[in-house]
């Protein structure tokens, strides 16, 4: 339930609150959802909090509107990503969670052949390489490994890396995305991944691999594995 003592906004407490509805069953696939005054009533929140949550919910595919009619849970569900797809750093600010990038490696590299097939190039060629860990909280929650295609390795010095990369791409370099694929695999960590994000084998770790396109790119742009323990994929906890 929502807790208004909480530093998280009223608005990311109820779409988490519907959310976990959606994922459960209780609200079904092509079924309508409350309306916005029962969502009201239910939960003691106004009206404009209740909007911001439902937008949220269809800006990520959850749910769709019916012009005078109202607002129902989508088909096809998203993938299995991170919400919102492109940035963890909105998402735990959003919470009010105080988010660290800290950037371990940085280099421009060629990769080998093996490693230009995963990127989804043709052939090898120069790119900029960025190896950062994620904290929330003081709490290293994510291992990210990132590659951009070369032909943006300014933003090497021109920008803070170790702040968030999807406003670097979005708004300082104004990219426009064309298409995002993603793969998310649970696994058991390794003795580095459990080292770093301090965990042991019994939790499971989410194994993300995200290939960009943008316009004015035929191949992969950004490629993107992230890793981030199973026992913190959903944030209200926080």
């Amino acid at each position: 339930m929502i807790d208004k003592g909480k530093h998280i906004p009223l608005y990311i407490q109820l779409k988490d609150e519907i959310l976990d509805k959606i994922r459960n069953g209780t609200y079904e696939v092509d079924k309508q959802i409350p309306s916005e005054k029962i969502l009201m009533e239910e939960y003691g929140v106004g009206r404009a909090t209740v909007r911001e949550a439902l937008s949220i919910l269809v800006n990520e595919g959850y749910l769709y509107k019916k012009q005078g009619i109202g607002t129902f849970v989508a088909r096809k569900q998203p993938s299995l990503g991170f919400e919102p797809l492109i940035s963890l750093t909105y998402s735990l600010e959003a919470r009010g969670i105080k988010s660290v990038n800290d950037v371990k490696e940085k280099k421009i590299i060629t990769p080998d052949k093996e490693l230009a097939h995963l990127l989804r190039w043709q052939s090898p060629k120069e790119c900029l390489y960025l190896k950062r860990i994620r904290y929330a909280d003081e709490r290293p929650i994510a291992i990210e490994d990132s590659y951009f295609d070369g032909k943006v390795k300014k933003i090497d010095g021109k920008f803070d890396l170790n702040s968030s990369l999807a406003k670097i791409m979005l708004k300082d370099l104004k990219i426009t995305i064309t298409k995002i694929d993603q793969t998310v695999i649970p696994r058991v960590p390794t003795k580095e991944e459990q080292e770093i994000l301090k965990i042991d084998d019994k939790i499971l770790i989410l194994d993300m691999e995200r290939w960009m396109y943008i316009e004015g790119f035929k191949e992969t742009f950004y490629y993107l594995k992230f890793i981030i323990p199973g026992n913190i994929y959903y944030f209200p906890q926080y």
